[in-house]
């Protein structure tokens, strides 16, 4: 099965997810990321690609949902997407937070973890049902 756009953002998004993990357990643990800054750099540029790709993935000539595909998961796409670009947002506060030097909230780690990973979830099912049936 050739990759496609949806196919790399899937990629790019596990990769970002485990990146994101390690760094959250970094951070309950109250402890620096080897390489300082870079690590959470790489991730968020992860994040931020996979975003694009979703969306130019939905963009698509193909990405109005076929009759084949069943209509209760037709707009996971979208839901997906919507979820990983709040998740993008809370990453940036994560950022900007940390540049003017203020305490990082817990509770926001926790949401942009949990946005993560929704949006991944939600975007797997996405793709497997396009990728079973043809599309």
């Amino acid at each position: 099965m050739p990759l496609t756009l949806l196919g790399a953002a899937m990629c790019t998004l596990f990769l970002a997810v485990l990146l994101g993990a390690w760094l959250s357990a970094l951070y309950l643990l109250r402890e620096e990321p080897p390489r300082g800054m870079i690590t959470g750099l790489i991730h968020g540029t992860l994040g931020t690609a996979t975003v694009a790709m979703v969306l130019l993935a939905l963009q698509g000539k193909r990405a109005a949902t076929p009759h084949a595909i069943p209509t209760s998961a037709g707009g996971f796409g979208w839901t997906a997407f919507a979820i990983l670009a709040a998740t993008l947002l809370g990453g940036l506060t994560i950022l900007i937070t940390h540049f003017r030097r203020k305490p990082i909230s817990p509770l926001l780690v926790a949401a942009h973890a949990c946005g993560g990973i929704t949006g991944a979830v939600i975007l797997a099912a996405y793709w497997t049902t396009r990728a079973s049936f043809g599309r």
